[in-house]
């Protein structure tokens, strides 16, 4: 019973993200809301002197309704601090709200918030805040490309590739 504080914050914040995660599954069940999976790449903070992340990942994006989408994402890569490289890990969980739900215009904007929990080696654990839009371009083969700019430890530059629904985004 007497785990440290930052400790005590982050098993909360994973119990409030099974929480947010299972809890619309579960009530849309009788739907089959269907979960989207993802694969991503980013770059975080990389034009400051002293800092820079990049990272791959995987996601899943869930459907809560026609026009939020929740997206939980977990990334590794490396982290330059200063002039040591170490590796690193992500954890997001950001709700992105679609301009466009049914992909009626070819290009698609959404924009969202969330939390990131970010560790690195010789940093341990740190969460930010989360914020992002992104740009979603017309569907290719079934799957769809989406460029997102964002904060969250730091200014964020990522590509992510999604399967495709049809008439949906």
């Amino acid at each position: 019973m007497h785990q440290s504080r930052p400790r005590a914050e982050l098993l909360s914040t994973l119990l409030t993200v099974v929480a947010l995660v299972a809890a619309p599954r579960f009530v849309w069940s009788q739907q089959r809301t269907p979960l989207l999976p993802e694969l991503r790449a980013d770059a975080i903070d990389v034009r400051s002197s002293r800092s820079g992340t990049f990272h791959a990942g995987i996601g899943l994006n869930l459907p809560l309704g026609y026009y939020v989408r929740l997206e939980t994402v977990g990334a590794g890569g490396v982290t330059r601090i200063d002039s040591n490289v170490v590796g690193s890990a992500r954890g997001d969980v950001v709700a992105r709200f679609l301009l466009d739900p049914f992909g009626e215009s070819r290009w698609g904007v959404s924009f969202g918030g969330g939390i990131s929990a970010q560790w690195a080696e010789t940093k341990g654990w740190h969460e930010y805040l989360a914020l992002v839009l992104d740009l979603e371009a017309p569907p290719r083969h079934g799957v769809v490309a989406a460029f997102q700019l964002g904060l969250g430890g730091g200014a964020r530059l990522g590509i992510a590739v999604r399967r495709h629904q049809t008439g949906r985004r």
